[in-house]
């Protein structure tokens, strides 16, 4: 209420006088997202981010609904690394920079071999996968930085939206743009974090301290600032007038809690519980001189900072899902039906005779033992009928410490130089205030966090712990216009992800299952899949370690009309884990033993998936373990240099160049094993490191050759040719440095090392739990994956043009243009099958094969409006219209899907997955009315009260994103070792309704299975589906977030600040997903929603 009470204030009120411009906020640099297996989100995963330049690494693992959140980053290119246990490690590489300070990814988790990856596609039946790609990362997140420079001393004619994603910085006068590209160099400085929070937060911070320098006399200085996420502010800005020698810091606390949420929006139509937390985080810094009273004096020269942010609480988490019925588990079927209506028909694989009834004549004992890890509904009906709530606790903490010596001490107020480094990472290179231009920072950061995690079904939960050590020292060196920073780090983090039951119950052991692993490090629930039902994939156990060592240094310099920096950096990076990748081995239901056959062939709708799992009959089976550790090692490095050439007032030019060099990743012991495939994929050969392939020659010891070409230009330009009119075009390439990590993931594990199989039923051998996992026949090839040999990195590259005009009354428009092509991106296919579903090479099991031959184009236009604070009130939007199209976007940055027919690779082009047609975005600051200085109240109690409130808000509308339709558990897909690769058929109807309902978001008469009819057939005579990749339009975006807070001035630089913020405030439900898979019960519906309004507080103190 207070909220709206404010909105109608702030519409009918007018300011009595226009207060001068403020200066554009610093930006924070910050990196958000969530992370889903279908529509489920996975908490307790661990995201690890990485700077390309420095190689230091932030780590933390999300939250019971998904989300992370990584801020008071240093500028710069980062590679975001997404792992948890059983599931892909997924990669995605974004660029932050004043244009583009908070990047927001999305994940969307696969299992990690192939087989298991077709289990979950098949859990996730009533999702289509999310995942936006490396290209479009690079073109969200790099587009603004192709002539990469931002303004380091935050002058107020920079005049542009922080986030405006078309932006090139210079100041009013043309004089002096940026003097620093992070895409060529990497080394900026972190704005002042001030104890968390999200990015409306900290600029908040920001202004507030901004407006006080101006009432106090100004703040000298500017650039470097905080350490990695938690650690906080190690750079002190001290108004003048304030005692140096004092130490400095702040105390925060944020809480949020259940009570103060609306309750989730219920897709059933019953009423939903709100699931209960409480969620509380907290956090102390302190910098200043280093003086111990009567013991040490060091302030002119030493100056500390110390943090310590803690988190301790729970988080929500609520999923609906369909489980059998009582009557499905005793083995009768005879009041279910199909997705269609029609009832479902079952048949006994031994006489190929109806059951009577539909009613099974005996359960297998496996399934009766694993069927206690599936519920029993708790709703009624068959559809939807399982609703768990539940939260799961989350607890961390973050302790870092900073040394700075200054040869020659601090010669006046100004910036208490705290040197780079923080909490899993360095910072940036201090201000531009009055002080010694030598000095030597050491410094340390240790965190460690504990999270449990909940699946669908309460017997899916798990945890993980991560530590974390991270220590630098760095050696900052200036003499007249040369500056050099010499720096040096450690990282180490140690991850540990369980289930419930490692070390405690052998499951497929009591169940029966032969042939899986019986370590008990590998013990847990075997994968079983359906088409019809969520499958059981509970967290697989893992243990692993990440090291990096690195030495980095640059050199500055300016002369005349050029500011010139050189650096590089070396990079050795260790990996050392342990995983039960599929240990326990998985089953995939299909419908296909239970099925009436005709002249070799099912007839359509006949046979169900859970009928097979009760019998113990998969259709395919797979299994992948091995009880080693493995050790893999890379060395990567990197040189730039780049001319700031302000060639006239009017006229800059940023012209770099990059070289980098990520190599391929090594075993220490060379236990890994990749395909060499011989021309046309007509035979296939198992190759170890340094062997000689039987068909291509020598292979290297990391089993691909390294990709030795990776250069890097950017070219920038800005130019002023009218005094309110600003002209930037840039150019750039970005490579996709990641994907080498997932590569060696996926070399191991492999035979002869370790066990892989990946196991076809027969109608006159069938598969059973018992027997599921058969010995290869001599000489057989079981190897599940494999890379082309002289496979190269993928890059992406990037063009853009804007023209800015100043108007009266502090507003500034924008327009541009911005491009990206894709080239050599990644494409997984599955090239041993032929279209009839049988395997194309005698011997060989089904594998994915990964190349670098897929690509993309993307064009986007963008118009903002920005009006600079005055009279109180700041506003900015943003509109974009843009395009993507590639025919592989989901590679590194979502669910991996697998060409639907390798001998077409033409049809997979279409609309990118991340390919958002229309996105509006703002945001608004609005001091409100009352107090000193303002039109209402300017004294006595009122202004007391309601004086110094602000209020402030961003909201985005964006079209839908496009989803695929597609087909799972067909028997021909999965009989050759894939599953949900087939797309569906066009009908001829229209897709888009004019009144679409959570029920039926689609017209669902748009598309129809291959083969599932008679009139269901493609034009051309193959058995491929003939609808394209993502043409069905998801729920659109609404989105609008609020806060209100107030700062209370105590004395001196204390001050106490209460903020209240509300996200999605106006309760609107946000359908995240939908059902595109035309053999699902939910074919068409929603099956996943946001957050419904979620309120936290803030308190801080600064003293």
């Amino acid at each position: 209420m207070l909220l709206l009470l404010f909105a109608s204030v702030w519409g009918n009120s007018v300011p009595a006088q226009e207060a001068p411009a403020s200066p554009s906020p610093p930006p924070s640099y910050e990196i958000s997202g969530a992370i889903h297996s279908g529509k489920t989100p996975l908490p307790g995963v661990t995201v690890t981010i990485s700077n390309t330049l420095t190689g230091k690494k932030f780590a933390a693992a999300t939250a019971l609904n998904g989300t992370f959140l990584f801020s008071a980053l240093d500028r710069g290119r980062y590679v975001v690394k997404v792992e948890f246990v059983g599931f892909a490690t997924q990669t995605q590489e974004i660029l932050l920079n004043p244009q583009n300070p908070a990047a927001k990814l999305d994940f969307e988790l696969i299992l990690a071999s192939r087989a298991q990856q077709q289990q979950l596609q098949a859990r996730d039946s009533d999702m289509a996968a999310l995942g936006r790609g490396f290209q479009s990362l690079a073109v969200e997140n790099t587009l603004s930085s192709l002539a990469g420079m931002g303004a380091t001393n935050g002058q107020n004619g920079q005049g542009i939206n922080a986030n405006d994603l078309s932006s090139l910085p210079m100041n009013g006068a043309g004089a002096e743009g940026a003097t620093e590209s992070v895409s060529i160099s990497g080394a900026m400085g972190r704005t002042q974090d001030f104890g968390g929070g999200s990015e409306e937060q900290i600029q908040e911070r920001m202004q507030e301290f901004r407006d006080r320098a101006q009432r106090e006399g100004g703040f000298p200085g500017g650039g470097g600032g905080p350490g990695g996420p938690g650690g906080g502010p190690f750079l002190m800005r001290i108004p003048r007038g304030l005692n140096i020698n004092q130490p400095h810091g702040v105390l925060f606390i944020t809480d949020g809690n259940s009570i103060f949420d609306a309750k989730p929006y219920s897709l059933t139509g019953l009423e939903t519980p709100r699931p209960e937390y409480n969620n509380l985080r907290f956090g102390a810094f302190a910098g200043g001189p280093l003086k111990i009273p009567g013991i040490y004096d060091g302030s002119k020269k030493n100056f500390f900072f110390a943090g310590w942010t803690g988190v301790r609480g729970s988080n929500p988490y609520d999923a609906f899902s369909t489980v059998p019925t009582q009557p499905e588990r005793s083995g009768s079927f005879s009041q279910t039906t199909l997705n269609n209506g029609a009832p479902v028909q079952i048949f006994d694989p031994n006489t190929g005779q109806q059951f009577p009834n539909n009613t099974l004549t005996s359960i297998s004992p496996a399934a009766l033992s694993l069927l206690q890890y599936i519920p029993l509904p708790n709703l009624p009906g068959n559809r939807q009928n399982f609703h768990y709530v539940t939260s799961v606790d989350s607890n961390s903490d973050n302790f870092s410490a900073r040394l700075v010596h200054n040869f020659g001490g601090v010669s006046g107020p100004g910036m208490i130089v705290m040197g780079g480094g923080g909490p899993m990472g360095g910072g940036g290179q201090g201000g531009r205030g009055r002080r010694s231009q030598n000095n030597l920072n050491f410094g340390a950061n240790y965190s460690r966090s504990s999270n449990n995690s909940a699946g669908v079904f309460p017997s899916l939960a798990g945890s993980s712990n991560v530590q974390g050590l991270n220590a630098n020292a760095g050696y900052t060196y200036g003499r007249g216009r040369l500056t050099n920073n010499l720096r040096f780090n450690y990282n180490h983090l140690h991850t540990s992800t369980t289930n419930l039951y490692s070390f405690l119950t052998n499951v497929a052991g009591q169940a029966g299952i032969g042939g899986v692993s019986q370590d008990p490090f590998d013990w847990g629930i075997p994968g079983l899949s359906f088409t019809d039902l969520p499958g059981l994939n509970d967290p697989a156990p893992q243990r692993r370690l990440d090291q990096t060592y690195s030495l980095s240094d640059f050199i500055a310099w300016s002369r005349g009309k050029h500011n010139l920096r050189v650096g590089g950096d070396y990079r050795r990076i260790l990996q050392s884990f342990r995983a039960a990748r599929n240990a326990e081995g998985s089953f995939t239901f299909t419908g296909f033993a239970t099925a009436q056959y005709a002249g070799g062939s099912a007839v359509p709708s006949t046979g169900y998936d859970f009928a097979d799992f009760l019998l113990g009959l998969p259709q395919l089976t797979s299994i992948q373990s091995g009880t080693e550790s493995y050790d893999f090692r890379a060395n990567a490095f990197d040189v730039f240099v780049q001319d700031d050439f302000r060639v006239r007032a009017s006229l800059t030019l940023n012209l770099g160049m990059r070289y980098e060099y990520n190599g391929p990743f090594t075993e220490a012991h060379n236990h890994i094993a990749n395909l060499d495939v011989a021309p046309g994929f007509t035979a296939v050969s198992p190759v170890l490191p340094g062997q000689s392939g039987a068909f291509t020659g020598v292979f290297p010891d990391s089993l691909i050759q390294p990709d030795r070409n990776n250069w890097a230009p950017r070219i920038g330009i800005a130019w002023k040719p009218q005094k309110q009119t600003v002209v930037r075009a840039g150019y750039g390439i970005n490579y996709n440095l990641a994907q080498y990590a997932s590569i060696i993931q996926n070399f191991a594990y492999q035979p002869p090392f370790a066990t892989a199989s990946t196991n076809l039923s027969n109608l006159s051998s069938p598969l059973s739990f018992t027997n599921g996992f058969p010995t290869p026949a001599p000489g057989s090839v079981t190897n599940n994956f494999a890379v082309d040999k002289n496979y190269r990195l993928g890059y992406v590259q990037l063009w853009n043009l804007n023209v800015q005009r100043e108007l009266p009354h502090g507003v500034i428009v924008n327009a541009g243009y911005n491009g990206a092509k894709g080239t050599r991106l990644d494409m997984e296919r599955a090239p041993n099958r032929n279209p009839d579903g049988t395997l194309r090479i005698a011997g060989v099991q089904p594998f994915i094969f990964e190349s670098s031959e897929a690509d993309s184009i993307l064009h986007a236009g963008t118009v903002s409006v920005r009006k600079r604070l005055q009279g109180g009130l700041a506003l900015s939007g943003t509109y974009v219209y843009s395009k993507s199209i590639d025919n592989a976007s989901s590679i590194g940055g979502g669910g991996v899907v697998v060409a639907q027919n390798d001998q077409d690779l033409a049809t997979e082009r279409g609309r990118s997955s991340f390919d958002q047609r229309h996105k509006f975005t703002g945001n608004w600051i609005y001091e409100l009315p009352f107090g000193a200085n303002k039109r209402f109240l300017p004294n006595g109690a009122g202004a007391h009260i309601l004086g110094g409130w602000q209020w402030s808000g961003d909201f985005t509308l964006a079209s839908g994103l496009p989803f695929t339709p597609r087909v799972l558990g067909s028997f021909r897909d999965v009989s050759s070792g894939v599953n949900g690769t087939l797309r569906a058929n066009v009908t001829g109807a229209p897709i888009h309704l004019s009144d679409p309902t959570t029920f039926e978001w689609f017209n669902t008469a748009a598309f129809c299975a291959p083969g599932s009819s008679p009139g269901c057939v493609n034009p051309d005579g193959t058995l491929f589906g003939d609808a394209g990749r993502n043409i069905v339009e998801g729920p659109r975006q609404v989105t609008l977030n609020m806060a209100l807070n107030k700062t209370f001035e105590i004395k001196d630089f204390r001050a106490l600040e209460l903020r209240v913020q509300a996200s999605n405030v106006f309760n609107i439900a946000q359908f995240a997903a939908i059902n595109t898979v035309v053999n699902s019960p939910i074919y068409g519906q929603v099956t996943g929603t946001g957050s419904m309004r979620r309120l936290s507080m803030v308190a801080r103190f600064r003293f």
